[in-house]
């Protein structure tokens, strides 16, 4: 990259630059829901029953609460079934019926219960034309039915409806650059047919710094895309990509997407006969603890904001906001380091994969060794509060139970591509961007579980129902979670790093690239002291070890080091053959996300991906 496009980027400083990536348009009073105006507390309706100690003393399950296996159950089958049985009540679904867009969140408790909620809009204002550039968006009558389901029984123990409410939010392209580029696509006929005579709004979800497109590399093509309202009086999208490397710009594909997800309430709504009364003001009320924490205080994220550093179940760490790469974290046990900087930096989103014949994740998604993806569409995701956030949402207490001992959970959510806090994804306008739990959960006897969750949808329904959007035979969609830290088992100098293959123990002398099985073990220990760490990995986990490079990701950060963030693509592209034992170096932790193996499509269902650190010798 030259100096002058570096500058052009970077113009405006930081903020302006995270902003433009979803051209949001920050300070506008309207764009988000700050974390001080969340609502705690929930007034009970008018005659309804108070709730009891079964729903009240309800919290949020961990991983340990059910086991690894029974948690991605929950997540991946329970969602779907809560959503159902919530839309079998007359209310609901008479409710849910009329939405053109609708989103839905999911919690599992203890005590048996479910919390979920789904919530939609019945229309779509906007003000704004193609000559100004800039459009006020309303998603009309937005409203949010909040259930509590019976796990054993599939049955409704708590309702809610709120009252209809406008939700506001601002687009445009009111800078050159942006507008240049909005205006090249709308003079394409093939794009202007669309939105032409109707309401419509631009979206842009990204922009070419994280994203690789067919043979073109990381940073050279960016998505544009415009939300319109329909012949029949939907909601609809039209996506588009361009080449934004040279000069002139090229527009490469024009797909018109009526569906944003596999799977949605109100579709579902309208498949389903609700048969008897409704139970709407015979339940108790959800309670804000008890309802899924991202739409707790009228469909928006519900934010506890936690002290920077927490002492609690022998742990303590330390968070740092996140910038573009997610909350970032210390942490150390019993008083002595455990890790450094440990924090969730990238997410690659890949479509139209080929098939992968058994290669690790850096040959399948990278065969040249390069920034040029194997399928048709990447992004690296970044993690930001400005694009898409909100971020740090709070703490969750896991007391002791009979099987695992007392701990707590840092949790962070993330919709990258949103607008902040997400008025636009949880009105229902959700193609393209994301919706991504990363979760942090320590537990008092030394295990620490970092956890990364997918609920979709991005653009999967755009290659899924288009075949001409198709070259290869593989996944259509497919994750990987990339988390970087400096393994500090009593000091980060001094680190010594072992490999289990199944059979014995190795010490690896350089850099290395280690592929998983269900017998594998990374152990980081320290040649001094007793202190060590044991990451126990599986098919769908492999490790890197490199040694830290202020030029690399992982000691440089994500985007905002413009230059390596283009030369990023894959952790193992840093293995180089440098001197790994008895020095500092940066691990990273790649979690793969195999979605099409749920039993529930993308927006209906969560794919959880789960890893587990254990220390001994502290």
């Amino acid at each position: 990259m030259s100096n002058e496009e570096t500058e052009r980027w970077f113009d405006g400083g930081r903020r302006r630059f995270l902003a433009s990536l979803g051209g949001v348009m920050l300070g506008t009073g309207s764009a988000a829901l700050g974390a001080g105006e969340a609502v705690t507390g929930v007034a009970a309706q008018e005659g309804t029953p108070e709730p009891g100690e079964r729903i009240t003393s309800a919290r949020r399950v961990g991983p340990r609460d059910v086991g690894a296996e029974n948690y991605h159950t929950l997540w991946a089958y329970r969602k779907r079934q809560s959503v159902e049985t919530l839309l079998g009540d007359p209310a609901v679904n008479d409710l849910a019926s009329d939405w053109i867009a609708s989103f839905e969140a999911y919690d599992p408790l203890t005590n048996g219960l479910d919390a979920v909620s789904i919530q939609g809009t019945t229309d779509l204002q906007v003000d704004g034309s193609r000559e100004s550039g800039t459009f006020d968006v309303t998603a009309v009558g937005r409203q949010v039915a909040y259930g509590l389901v019976d796990r054993t029984t599939d049955e409704l123990v708590g309702l809610e409806i709120t009252d209809p409410m406008d939700v506001e939010w601002e687009r445009g392209y009111d800078q050159p650059s942006r507008r240049r580029r909005h205006e090249f696509v709308l003079g394409h006929d093939e794009v202007w047919q669309h939105l032409d005579g109707r309401v419509w709004y631009p979206f842009v979800k990204v922009a070419e710094v994280i994203t690789a497109y067919d043979d073109y590399p990381h940073g050279e093509v960016t998505p544009i895309a415009y939300y319109f309202k329909n012949e029949d009086g939907g909601l609809s999208l039209l996506s588009t990509f361009v080449d934004v490397s040279g000069e002139e710009f090229e527009l490469l594909d024009v797909t018109r997407v009526d569906r944003f997800v596999r799977t949605s309430p109100m579709e579902m709504a309208r498949a389903t006969e609700p048969t008897g009364e409704t139970a709407l003001g015979s339940l108790p009320v959800p309670p804000m603890a008890q309802r899924p924490q991202i739409t707790g205080p009228e469909g928006f994220h519900n934010i506890e904001t936690p002290p920077s550093t927490i002492e609690q179940s022998s742990w303590e760490i330390t968070w740092q906001p996140p910038q573009t790469e997610g909350a970032v974290v210390d942490a150390s046990y019993d008083g002595t380091p455990v890790f450094e900087d440990l924090a969730a930096v990238a997410t690659p989103t890949g479509y139209d994969l080929p098939e992968r014949d058994g290669r690790n994740t850096r040959e399948w998604f990278f065969p040249d060794d390069s920034p040029v993806f194997s399928g048709n569409l990447l992004y690296w995701d970044i993690h930001s509060p400005t694009f898409g956030g909100p971020g740090v949402l709070g703490t969750t207490d896991h007391p002791e139970t009979g099987d695992h001992p007392e701990g707590f959970r840092l949790r962070t959510h993330f919709h990258t591509g949103a607008l902040p806090n997400a008025r636009d994804f949880h009105s229902g306008h959700r193609f393209g961007p994301y919706n991504y739990y990363i979760n942090f959960d320590f537990y008092e006897d030394g295990v620490f579980m970092p956890s990364w969750q997918r609920q979709g949808p991005g653009y999967i329904t755009e290659y899924l129902f288009d075949p001409d959007r198709r070259d290869h035979e593989g996944p259509v969609q497919y994750y990987l979670s990339f988390w970087a830290f400096r393994p500090a088992p009593g000091g980060a100098d001094g680190v010594e790093t072992h490999v289990f293959d199944g059979d014995e123990w190795q010490q690896p002398e350089e850099e290395v690239y280690v592929e998983g099985d269900d017998r594998t073990i990374v152990r980081f220990s320290h040649r001094t002291f007793s202190q060590s760490i044991d990451i126990p990995l599986d098919d769908y986990k492999e490790m890197v070890i490199v040694r830290p490079d202020e030029d690399e990701i992982g000691e440089a950060t994500r985007v905002l080091d413009a230059e390596t963030e283009l030369d990023f693509y894959h952790p193992a592209q840093y293995v180089d053959g440098e001197r790994i034992q008895g020095r500092p170096v940066v691990a990273w932790l790649v979690l793969e996300a195999p979605i099409h193996e749920v039993p529930h499509p993308s927006g209906i269902s969560t794919f959880t991906a789960l890893g587990e650190f254990h220390l001994s010798g502290y």
